[in-house]
């Protein structure tokens, strides 16, 4: 049977936590009323019912393949169950061998509960810190947490049936572990065991506590052969099986269908800004050796600046565009967190998002009707605020994100330059050819007189990709951008104290250097400084910070800075995915009827796109290429994908060129 259809685009909502009595350090639902895990054998029934049912630890010791060992888990709670698998799996499993999870939770517990859970069990206090330390706001959607170099945790916030509808993964291993049907039956529905079948292959098993005759009924219906076995301590029976149905496509619309993954084990990046550097990194990570190809040297474009802004601007309605830049600020900052916990490279100053004109005023008070979110991510202030927040004077009101801040993307690429011995980086390397070769099926690849072989490639380049023949379609476009510096000798400058956005930004002071900006320019690709330029930022920050400083007499010769390109698409959100061979597409094609099967260059992929909101874009699409070329779970919903997927814009001209027959005359 067919899986439901999925939403288009999930909205992003403030979840509320559970109300709990406790018992001890046992947290009971006054919701459900039932518990979260048995008072005193909640470590030994996890163990029985859901790791030895799924003979998980068997598994796990002779797990051979590139790809993680993906477990999907209903009811998250208090993470025991996936505390336990942490410990088990490193134990047992070879040391190349990578566990991911993915759980659902519709209400999660703070972070203050679940320290008063884990105390139950000091035997996976390490776990339990490693889990607390990861944990993210209560914000529905896709979280991925990194919580240890092997381990990866998604956790899936809000209803668990529309969540796992829109799950791009490929499951091993199901624990369904929500509470007990007769406390809750709104999860154990129809919906929910066919959006498990959907993620489910043939060597699929699953295990649960329950042994209710409408969780038998419903998985049976849904293709897992089910058997009932000899259930924990005071419990009669449990239910465990394997899935023995039709293996589902993964994504709605074919068009947007991944290719199935291929070897992996030697990559090529094409570009060592941050958005190539990020890539290759999260592909050591996952076991790849990387090597990245520039034709400068290391962050030489638009990556190449002292401080940039990690912030989002989220649209008055529930676009696409917001749901991924907010997943994507959450995932910089968590990023950031683990490359440099000292914040040398980084500060999380927060950012002021200024009500600057009376249109963006009305633009911020409907975001504000529309959206719930937590105030650790994002909440209104007036103008005393915004003064106080930033210690100088503002006139206007705005919206103040606390998680947010800046950071010095051309050291943080160099920092990942160096952090994996599985890369290595070639400067003054631009690339001539690249050729398929089918025999061998991978990628010559040719710098200079110098031509090396790869399974797959990553063109990571900007707008420079535009010159190569796979990707010489590509509707990618530079935008200049300049920044000023302003020595801050000769003027005592202490503040800002938090990035303030109005037309431009303004960074916060750095090594005696007060760094503000950009110009916007379409039609320019030169680099040199302008003195109008620097002339527009200064009124740009006189505007919004009218008492930092007396610009009347700067001598605009004396500025220094720095002038780059963006690299932006026309709908401003980035590239990420498998490169469509474009003429073959439309030659498929040649009504525009849309329904066109895929047609990519096999293990040729594209990162690119992200224009002045890299920073909090990057490190997530560098995440999710990496996961598509792995063959791991994806860390967004399918409905953002195809916006994502650089095979949108053909799609889209087939489908106008659909209509613009339709409407002709015969």
């Amino acid at each position: 049977m067919s899986s439901p259809t999925a939403p288009s685009c999930l909205r992003p909502e403030h979840l509320t936590a559970p109300s709990l009595q406790w018992q001890n350090a046992t947290p009971i639902s006054r919701r459900f009323d039932d518990v979260y895990f048995t008072r005193d054998q909640g470590f030994e029934e996890a163990e029985y019912v859901f790791l030895t049912h799924n003979q998980l630890p068997d598994r796990w010791l002779n797990w051979s393949e590139r790809r993680a060992f993906v477990v999907g888990e209903t009811g998250f709670g208090t993470g025991l169950n996936f505390l336990l698998a942490q410990k088990k799996f490193l134990d047992s499993a070879p040391a190349t061998a990578r566990l991911h999870w993915i759980s659902t939770e519709l209400l999660p517990l703070t972070v203050e509960d679940l320290e008063q859970a884990h105390s139950h069990w000091p035997q996976l206090s390490d776990e339990a810190k490693r889990l607390r330390e990861a944990y993210p706001l209560p914000i529905s959607g896709f979280h991925r947490l990194q919580i240890h170099p092997r381990i990866t945790l998604d956790l899936l916030l809000g209803d668990a049936t529309t969540n796992l509808q829109q799950l791009h993964a490929r499951v091993d291993a199901w624990c369904l572990d929500g509470f007990a049907p007769s406390k809750n039956p709104e999860m154990w529905t129809t919906e929910l065991f066919h959006a498990l079948a959907r993620s489910s292959h043939a060597q699929t098993t699953f295990a649960t506590f329950t042994s209710a005759g409408l969780v038998k009924r419903g998985l049976q219906d849904a293709g897992f052969e089910v058997r009932k076995v000899p259930g924990f301590g005071r419990k009669r029976e449990m239910l465990c099986g394997q899935y023995q149905g039709e293996v589902h496509p993964l994504t709605s619309q074919a068009a947007f269908s991944l290719p199935a993954p291929q070897s992996a084990q030697k990559i090529a990046v094409i570009g060592a800004g941050l958005a190539g550097l990020s890539t290759a990194f999260a592909l050591t990570k996952k076991g790849c050796q990387v090597d990245v190809y520039e034709a400068e040297e290391i962050a030489s474009g638009g990556s190449g600046n002292r401080q940039g802004v990690l912030y989002i601007k989220l649209a008055a309605s529930n676009t696409p565009a917001s749901r991924f830049y907010l997943a994507g600020l959450e995932f910089s900052r968590r990023w950031l967190e683990k490359r440099d916990p000292t914040q040398s490279l980084w500060r999380a100053t927060g950012v002021l998002q200024l009500a600057h004109s009376a249109e963006e005023a009305q633009r911020q008070a409907r975001f504000l009707e529309v959206f719930d979110l937590p105030s650790a991510l994002v909440r209104p202030v007036d103008a005393r605020e915004a003064s106080d927040l930033a210690e100088t004077r503002i006139h206007h009101s705005g919206l103040f994100y606390p998680r947010a801040g800046w950071v010095r993307p051309h050291a943080l690429c160099q920092q990942l330059a160096k952090l994996d011995h599985q890369m290595r980086v070639f400067t003054q390397h631009p690339i001539e050819q690249l050729e398929y070769d089918p025999v061998n099926q991978g990628w010559q690849v040719t710098s200079g007189t110098q031509t090396s072989f790869y399974d797959q490639v990553v063109l990571a380049s900007g707008h420079a990709m535009t010159q190569l023949e796979q990707t010489a379609w590509l509707p990618i476009k530079p935008i200049r951008g300049q920044v000023t510096l302003l020595p801050t000798q000769g003027h005592p400058l202490t503040s800002p104290n938090t990035v303030v956005c109005g037309t431009g930004y303004i960074t916060p002071p750095l090594e005696d250097q007060l760094s503000f900006g950009a110009t916007f320019d379409l039609h320019q690709i030169d680099c040199e400084l302008r003195e109008e330029d620097h002339l527009a930022n200064l009124t740009m920050l006189d505007a919004t910070l009218p008492d930092l400083l007396d610009i009347s007499d700067m001598d605009l010769s004396q500025l220094r800075g720095r002038a780059g390109l963006r690299c932006s698409s026309p709908d401003y959100l980035p590239l990420v995915g498998p490169a469509p061979q474009a003429e073959a597409w439309q030659q498929a094609d040649p009504q525009g009827s849309g329904h066109t099967t895929p047609l990519h260059y096999p293990g040729l992929w594209i990162n690119t796109g992200h224009g002045s909101r890299g920073l909090a874009s990057i490190p997530l699409s560098a995440e999710l290429l990496a996961s598509e070329i792995l063959g791991d779970p994806l860390p967004l919903e399918t409905s953002l994908l195809e916006h994502l997927n650089p095979a949108r814009f053909i799609l889209r001209a087939l489908k106008r060129r659909q209509k613009t027959a339709s409407l002709s005359p015969d």
